[in-house]
């Protein structure tokens, strides 16, 4: 399925079994829209065949085009619900400008990103209704079955499919087999007001992700066939990041917009927030092993190394 977005196509998959069960739907787009009807129409069937649509997390490019499905069909909606407020289209913009004027960004920067961030709420309807999954549930089909897994951290509310009797597990975009997903920082549901310390619990999803024998069908890119050797190359990027940002924190403190101008030097405007993100998501996971401390200043708060805290896990996978 097309997007608008850097990450390119969505894999949207299609179980042909009872019920007709779509995997995440793509992004609000003609192209997007027109590409759900052909790849339907190749097994002979339209919108108003599929039955039941299963959202992997409440990203534009997964449920963009969830509301138009219901309103041209009859399918029943499942999504996390600690992504509630993402499939409603609702954004603590408030928050996350006050955040990022603490992160030391001036007034442009910060307009930037929360407009950028506005533009892409516009690739999704609002979904009207859905059942609210918290992970631990079993959908019934017929001859198969949805175990479904809460996985936290690229969204709070993110979940894994897996469908046992076909030895396969929809990943969404926990694990992917080219890139390596970016743990958002945004509000954390459960706790309004502060952000979701979003790497720390994203490293613990991984560390609970069980795939025995299953093909892992992830959202973008193809199919993982040996999870295991899969996260030791993981493993090999995520202590190359956190290295990175161990070393820039040497020496004075430094804000979060100076650890990204040093981390991404040539990163665009448009992609500031990804990068504010990832360096935000890691240092609070520094600070969550006692590495890293937040200097809470009067306008800027920054950050210094501490070496008080524990060693990195032997797999940052095993964090606490």
């Amino acid at each position: 399925m097309p997007t608008p977005f850097p990450v390119g196509p969505i894999n949207t998959h299609l179980v042909l079994g009872e019920p007709i069960t779509l995997v995440d739907t793509g992004p609000l787009t003609e192209d997007a829209w027109a590409a759900l009807r052909a790849g339907l129409s190749r097994h002979g069937l339209g919108v108003g065949d599929v039955e039941r649509v299963l959202l992997t997390h409440g990203h534009q490019d997964h449920f963009g085009l969830a509301a138009r499905i219901e309103r041209e069909g009859r399918a029943q909606f499942f999504g996390g619900r600690l992504d509630r407020e993402h499939f409603r289209g609702r954004r603590n913009r408030r928050l996350l400008l006050d955040a990022l004027a603490r992160a030391g960004f001036g007034a442009l920067e910060r307009l930037t990103m929360v407009a950028m961030t506005a533009a892409v709420d516009h690739f999704a309807d609002p979904l009207p209704a859905w059942d609210e999954l918290s992970g631990g549930e079993v959908l019934p089909g017929d001859g198969w079955s949805v175990v479904v897994r809460s996985v936290p951290g690229h969204t709070p509310g993110s979940l894994t499919f897996e469908v046992p009797e076909a030895g396969v597990l929809f990943t969404g975009d926990t694990v992917l087999r080219d890139i390596t997903p970016n743990a958002i920082v945004d509000e954390d549901p459960e706790r309004p007001g502060e952000a979701f310390r979003s790497v720390s619990r994203y490293f613990a999803s991984l560390d609970s992700i069980e795939a025995g024998e299953s093909a892992l069908l992830t959202s973008h890119g193809g199919r993982i066939v040996d999870f295991a050797a899969h996260r030791a190359r993981l493993e090999g990027r995520y202590v190359f990041r956190v290295g990175q940002i161990e070393r820039a924190l040497s020496g004075r403190p430094k804000s979060v917009s100076e650890l990204c101008r040093r981390i991404f030097p040539t990163v665009r405007p448009m992609d500031l927030f990804l990068a504010y993100s990832e360096v935000l998501g890691f240092l609070m996971y520094l600070e969550d092993l006692g590495r890293a401390e937040r200097i809470p200043g009067r306008a800027v708060d920054r950050w210094t190394r501490s070496e008080k805290g524990a060693e990195l896990p032997s797999t940052l996978y095993g964090f606490p």
